[in-house]
């Protein structure tokens, strides 16, 4: 795990090399073990290393024998043994022991671009070949490892980890972007390639690029798929599922430094610490308990007393994390700084609980993905009815293009779903809730249009599978944006077991009745996992991670809200209008609703504003 920064120029920046050099050292949290340059005359190459795999022979940036091809790597290609033996058998000399780095440097001579094809893993790299003067750039399937991109007037490309590591090269300022603002306050959630940043983009995942003096080529090589071809029973199903969880633990547990689990006391991190247990009696179990004193109806959120009994049950080592009441007034600065932009959630109780991780190991199993193409989200599935039509196909998916290019929602029963997505700022409520001034800088996006070209893009027809690829290709994208960001701003490692390419093609494959019944999701999994678990946790129902901020907004930290979200703040950012601002907060304060993401929002766009000197911020980072 580590930190790429690159600048594409062509010969047109003398000074490429230091650039890098900076823009490098700005993201050293990623990777505070070493560093490495390299440069000729057209790129300059920037790695901050993070050293887990092959401590000793895994320096970057890497290259080939002859030195005409060079790679930069964030991530971890787990089949990379078997690559290699591959790429042995063709005839390719290896100079490190096992390091996954070289895999790329030699799959790229065997394979070239179709190289993304044949890993799996979490990546993202760069592949700089001399001899076709081309940079390559790819993606991991998922997003779980970030790229940004930069391209600039003069023909440059700018490419890293992470949007600090951009701005850090002198070539880019910072500014706001409003459009990306204006998707983050109607989804929570950014997935167009936006960022909040002008002139940013985030490199789409299972996307690959070529680069080189004349033109860009990207192609997506890999999107979700739910063939459904599977005949096989529950209990054959389970079992096949076993054994591939089995072999994809044992895949994500090989390190060369100690490998630790988190563990909330769901199914998903319950099954994965119980596994790796089996692998490594001696790991460690981390969990985040919160401070409950006064709570109310939302204490339910806390679920020590699950992760409890599943570290008693397996006899893991568990270390607890209290998380006091007022922590986000103490550490949402520090929070949004790690995710560079507004996110979804509550995050910040996800960058503590890595920041306590990261005192005692450098890698950490997750179990971020396993709702999304297991079934999970039962109360999506519940709203989304099936609804028949007379109309082919074909001719559905054009009226719904149709309707979409004019601004509306596609029609059945996507509509539901629709406003599932659009939040916390709904459509109906933009006028309202933003000064006109604001909603005047916005030039391209509109949720009607975002969301609706996602609902129309969507390949299939069954209702379930249309929330499975949305959410996929969204919600849990955004997650995985989150898991890197905060975890890797204490330079640790999270990896995500259940996003192993051989499980998510194995689920994909499976039918609807063993995934959700009506009533119950996950059910091949929870039958695969069975015998791992105590029966409470087998049985217990899906619950998101998160605190009790509903009744944490209203007590102790309410000082803290009323100060950051006051009128003269409000006003002075120039997006929210304070009038709307004052009746969130007050209808939240006295119980009348629940707007703690919409407060949520607010408070980390006050934050970013600070943290990054924006909208007459006040700070710099």
């Amino acid at each position: 795990m580590c930190g790429i920064a690159g600048l594409l120029h062509f010969g047109r920046q003398p000074d490429a090399a230091e650039r890098v050099r900076g823009m490098a050292r700005s993201i050293r949290h990623r990777g505070p073990d070493d560093e490495g340059y390299w440069q000729d005359d057209s790129v300059a190459l920037g790695f901050v290393r993070l050293s887990i795999l092959d401590i000793a022979g895994g320096h970057q940036p890497m290259s080939n024998e002859d030195g005409s091809v060079w790679t930069i790597f964030n991530g971890e290609i787990y089949n990379h043994r078997d690559l290699r033996r591959e790429l042995e058998r063709c005839g390719h000399r290896f100079s490190t022991d096992h390091s996954d780095t070289e895999v790329l440097v030699h799959g790229w001579e065997q394979w070239g671009e179709r190289l993304t094809d044949r890993l799996n893993g979490m990546f993202a790299f760069a592949v700089w070949d001399s001899r076709s003067r081309a940079l390559f750039l790819a993606r991991d399937r998922y997003g779980i490892k970030p790229l940004y991109k930069a391209a600039l007037a003069g023909g440059e490309v700018l490419f890293a980890s992470e949007i600090r590591a951009i701005h850090a090269s002198g070539l880019l300022g910072r500014e706001a972007d409003a459009d990306g603002l204006m998707e983050y306050l109607s989804q929570q959630n950014l997935w167009s390639g936006r960022t909040c940043f002008a002139g940013v983009e985030e490199f789409p995942p299972g996307t690959r690029e070529t680069i080189d003096a004349r033109a860009a080529k990207r192609v997506r090589y890999w999107d979700y798929s739910f063939p459904r071809g599977s005949r096989a029973s529950l209990a054959t199903a389970a079992a096949q599922h076993r054994e591939i969880l089995s072999r994809v633990i044992r895949r994500q547990a090989a390190a060369d430094v100690p490998v630790m689990t988190y563990l909330s006391g769901g199914i998903d991190s319950s099954s994965i610490a119980a596994a790796a247990h089996q692998l490594d009696p001696g790991m460690a179990a981390y969990s985040c308990i919160f401070q409950l004193d006064g709570v109310g109806d939302d204490a339910i959120v806390d679920e020590r007393e699950f992760s409890r009994s599943m570290a008693a049950y397996l006899g893991i080592r568990h270390i607890q994390l209290e998380v006091p009441q007022d922590a986000l007034a103490s550490s949402i600065d520090q929070t949004i700084r790690a995710l560079e932009t507004p996110r979804m959630g509550m995050s910040y109780v996800n960058f503590l609980i890595a920041q306590r991780v990261s005192r005692d190991g450098k890698v950490v199993l997750s179990g971020t993905g396993g709702d999304e193409l297991h079934g999970g989200y039962v109360y999506r599935y519940r709203a989304v009815k099936p609804e028949a039509s007379p109309l082919p196909h074909r001719l559905r998916q054009r009226v719904k293009r149709l309707l979409h290019g004019r601004g509306t929602v596609p029609p059945n029963g996507d509509a539901v779903y629709f406003q599932m997505l659009n939040f916390p700022i709904p459509v109906d409520r933009v006028e309202q809730a933003l000064t006109p001034e604001f909603r005047r800088q916005v030039k391209s996006y509109d949720p009607r249009e975002s969301i609706g070209r996602m609902l129309s893009d969507c390949p299939y027809e069954d209702p379930w599978d249309r929330v499975l690829w949305v959410d996929a290709r969204t919600y849990l994208h955004g997650l995985l944006v989150l898991e890197d960001k905060l975890s890797m701003a204490s330079s640790l490692e999270a990896r995500v077991p259940l996003l192993d390419n051989e499980l998510v093609d194995f689920v994909s494959n499976l039918p609807w009745r063993l995934l959700f019944d009506g009533d119950t999701g996950k059910i091949v999994f929870r039958e695969s996992v069975r015998h791992l678990v105590p029966d409470t946790i087998y049985r217990k129902p899906k619950m998101g991670f998160g605190p009790p901020d509903a009744s944490w907004y209203r007590g102790v930290l309410r000082p803290f809200i009323a100060s950051q979200l006051s009128p003269d703040r409000v006003a002075r950012r120039g997006v929210f209008q304070p009038q709307y601002v004052e009746a969130v907060l007050n209808d939240h304060f006295s119980g009348r609703a629940n707007n703690v993401a919409i407060i949520w929002s607010m408070l980390s766009l006050e934050s970013w504003c600070r943290e990054f000197g924006l909208l007459g911020g006040d700070g710099a980072c």
